[in-house]
């Protein structure tokens, strides 16, 4: 588990480059990356859930970024208390760019790894539980 944890350490320090500019940190990243493939947007309760953190913290984190001007926050239609939150037009340009750069470097950390030990690694991962109570 020291070894894992090692290895999680330095995988997390070789990707805190994006949108550097921005000083985002990993909460708001995983907002962007979990807005950006939905052309309906997400709700804050989808990402409080996704985050697996509050929905008054992921409120907090989106007032960041809309602040920033990388997500737009909108109605919805149907229930006005609920807010839908995009990828602001610019941002996704930034997106699409950083996602091509963020999954060379994930490549690059199993370059010495064949094939066979890529599809090994992904159904060993595969078989990790998350308890319930942390879901």
């Amino acid at each position: 588990m020291e070894e894992m944890n090692t290895i999680m350490r330095g995988w997390h320090a070789i990707n805190n480059f994006p949108f550097e500019d921005y000083q985002l940190n990993r909460s708001q990243l995983m907002i962007l990356f979990f807005v950006a493939p939905k052309k309906e947007g997400a709700t804050v309760n989808e990402l409080a859930k996704f985050i697996r953190i509050t929905p008054g913290a992921v409120t907090q984190l989106v007032d960041s970024l809309v602040e920033k001007k990388l997500v737009s926050r909108e109605e919805d239609r149907g229930d006005r208390r609920v807010s839908i939150i995009k990828l602001s037009v610019s941002a996704r340009k930034q997106f699409n760019r950083f996602r091509k750069e963020y999954f060379l470097n994930i490549g690059e950390a199993f370059s010495q790894l064949s094939t066979a030990e890529i599809a090994h690694f992904v159904a060993l991962v595969g078989k990790i539980k998350i308890p319930a109570d942390r879901q």
